[in-house]
């Protein structure tokens, strides 16, 4: 990271991205807006920082421009009016512009659209127009010098502080259009080959991102930049050099779901850079202009993305006549508010860890993070392993093969991945000095073996019935009730352990349902022990396997035993945990270092039942006290709630600290003085 080539980020916790994508059948564009009513709702709100719009998804620009469309219905410069209004009130303005979507030159260049391996231009169908459904124009045409022209005007223009370039991403695997045809023709390329497109596509993504940076580094050498669709296990190694930081779009109750924002914020915080973390006022998902959180979930999603580090920015939409709505800002209002009181102290504080998710290559491909199921970056498995360690409040980080085992007394593969021989090496290395595993179904599974050193696991086959169960050994035991055959949906991995320790068995039903063969209305009842394990423990107690899926299932069903298996294994596996397991499962408990001192942010929160719908959290649950038992290596001078200053009730013994938290928020920072 440059110095001084992020200035001013670093403080500005609060952002609002600003969404204007505005059909130019819209008659009356920005015909309400005044630019001090609009900079002084951002004030009152405590907005310090915003995304404003040169150019929208439609392909209309908001200011003054002689290369672009201007938007026919507007009569001002709009870009111009709001970066002017915000910096007179000292608020930090970036200039959104969308790279691969834009629908008007899409439609005056076809030739210039994605073409993808059916031969058809990605974008909508004649007759159909679904949501968020755009004409995508390819990296590797003329349109990149529209685009390199366009951007370069608003920087040699306006007095921006940043840029924000939206839709930077090549249709996977890759475009077929006569430019890219050509171009991997030239290279050597086979476009019939599918690695060879990823390859081609990663090739166009990085020369537009390495273009772009030249270009603002050239013209405002202290402005951010960043590229959405960079912020994910699959991009980020390959754009961070191009990025002053990274931005998080994940929007909880759209597509991303609860568990997207904390995989990624731990991922991308290894970096080094600077991490935004984007949520929305929006009931929905973007463009969802009559849908509005209520604040106790605004101040629940805008803490815990403060509580992982990570400056906060809260999506909204503008109306197309140019009026922020006073709701809107009083609910930001009130999120930004708990935000401003505790973001003096992130600064300077380092995350405290215990364990690791380690998020392995799930292909040989270029694109080495391809998921099968999910979406933006995340599967039901990854998702499934941030859900029970963020229940079972353990301190963990997200890395990926070509970073630091050794920090992390637990690692944790969660169903899926690929290890490589020197990634081999290292965890081989890790395991001799005192490390542990835990790993699943078909993690470091290839060729017809494991690769994991260290446990003698034999693989046998998998998936031989459409329903297993699980007996579970008197070590795994607590809580699950003594005899039951819990029911694994989706059979697993049969294995032979030919030196170590069965902690549970596979039980076998009497069939695999079929047209044929089949017993009641779902699947087949237990009937035999088999005799691969379902949980085994290597000789010396350091690698633990699961056979099922078991991360992805409890993702996907919920199903309570799941979640005990897995907290039965964590427990096993990670004795002397750094937060006791005391708190209710629907709290979540954030540990950071700052100099001497232990930083504890504790959400609090139920959410609503769930119909068929994200869940919302309309309030939050009062528990007339909370005692957190956090593990420190010795009693601390003082505790305190942040917010208010009181000191807190607390005991020490053995190294633990019991926080009494009477009537707690939803969101408390408590600090425990010279533990370090």
């Amino acid at each position: 990271m440059r110095e001084g080539w992020v200035r001013g980020l670093e403080d500005s916790y609060r952002q609002v991205h600003l969404d204007f994508h505005t059909s130019p059948l819209i008659p009356d564009v920005a015909a309400d807006f005044n630019p001090e009513e609009f900079a002084d709702t951002l004030s009152r709100a405590f907005v310090n920082s915003v995304t404003v719009f040169a150019k929208c998804h439609h392909g209309m620009s908001y200011y003054d421009t002689r290369i672009g469309v201007k938007h026919p219905s507007l009569r001002i410069d709009l870009l111009r009016e709001m970066v002017d209004a915000c910096h007179r009130r000292g608020i930090r303005v970036a200039a959104y512009y969308s790279v691969c979507w834009d629908s008007y030159i899409g439609e005056e260049h076809p030739e210039w659209l994605q073409i993808d391996r059916s031969g058809v231009p990605v974008r909508p169908k004649p007759f159909e127009r679904p949501y968020y459904s755009w004409e995508t124009l390819c990296l590797n045409t003329p349109y990149v010098d529209y685009v390199e022209t366009q951007v370069r005007e608003v920087l040699s223009g306006y007095d921006v502080d940043g840029v924000f370039l939206d839709i930077v991403v090549q249709r996977r695997p890759g475009c077929l259009c006569r430019f890219c045809r050509s171009s991997m023709d030239r290279l050597g390329m086979n476009y019939a080959v599918e690695e060879d497109l990823r390859r081609h596509s990663r090739m166009i993504e990085e020369r537009f991102m390495a273009r772009m940076w030249r270009l603002v580094r050239e013209i405002r050498p202290n402005a951010t930049l960043f590229f959405n669709g960079a912020s994910s296990l699959n991009m980020a190694r390959l754009a961070e050099r191009y990025l002053t930081h990274f931005e998080i779009e994940s929007l909880p109750t759209g597509p991303w779901g609860y568990y997207h924002f904390p995989l990624y914020a731990r991922y991308l915080r290894n970096f080094g850079k600077p991490i935004v973390g984007m949520t929305g006022r929006f009931h929905l998902s973007w463009g969802d202009f009559g849908g509005l959180k209520p604040s106790a979930q605004l101040v629940y999603e805008a803490a815990r993305i403060m509580a992982h580090g990570a400056a906060v920015s809260i999506g909204d939409q503008m109306h197309p006549r140019g009026r922020l709505d006073e709701a809107v800002y009083n609910t930001i209002g009130e999120a930004y508010k708990v935000v401003r009181r505790v973001e003096g102290l992130m600064h300077g504080s380092e995350p405290v860890y215990e364990a690791s998710i380690l998020a392995l290559p799930r292909s040989r491909s270029a694109d080495a993070y391809v998921f099968q199921e999910g979406g933006f970056g995340i599967d039901d498995s990854l998702a499934g392993a941030v859900k029970i360690l963020l229940e079972d409040k353990i301190q963990f980080n997200v890395i990926d093969n070509l970073m630091d085992f050794d920090r992390y007394s637990l690692l944790i593969i969660p169903d899926f991945g690929l290890l490589d021989d020197d990634s081999r090496k290292r965890i081989a290395e890790y395991l001799s000095g005192g490390g542990r595993v835990i790993f699943s179904y078909k993690a470091c599974l290839e060729e017809g073996g494991f690769k994991l050193p260290g446990i003698d696991l034999t693989f046998i086959d998998s998936e031989r019935f459409d329903v297993d169960f699980i007996q579970v050994g008197s070590k795994l035991s607590e809580d699950i009730p003594p005899g039951f055959d819990i029911a694994m949906y989706g059979s697993g991995v049969y294995t032979g352990l030919s030196d170590g320790e069965v902690l549970a068995w596979v039980k076998e039903p009497y069939f695999k349902r079929s047209y044929r063969t089949y017993t009641s209305h779902t699947y087949t009842p237990a009937c035999r022990v088999s005799g691969s394990p379902a949980i085994a423990l290597s000789r010396d107690g350091k690698i633990m396997y699961i056979y099922s899926q078991i991360f992805a299932a409890y993702f996907r069903h919920g199903y309570w035993l799941y979640g005990r298996i897995l907290r039965n294994c964590l427990g096993l596996m990670l004795r002397e945990r750094l937060v006791q397991p005391t708190l209710p499962p629907t709290s979540e408990v954030y540990l950071w270092r700052r100099m001497g001192s232990l930083i504890l942010h504790l959400m609090n929160y139920q959410s609503m039942r769930i119909g068929r719908h994200p869940e919302y959290i309309t309030e939050y649950t009062s528990y007339s006290t909370l005692r957190p038992r956090v593990r420190v290596p010795r009693e601390p001078r003082r505790v305190y709630n942040y917010m208010s200053g009181e000191d807190l009730r607390y005991s020490f013994s053995d190294g633990v600290v019991e926080l009494v938290l009477e009537e707690p928020g939803i969101y408390e920072v408590a600090v425990l003085e010279d533990v370090f």
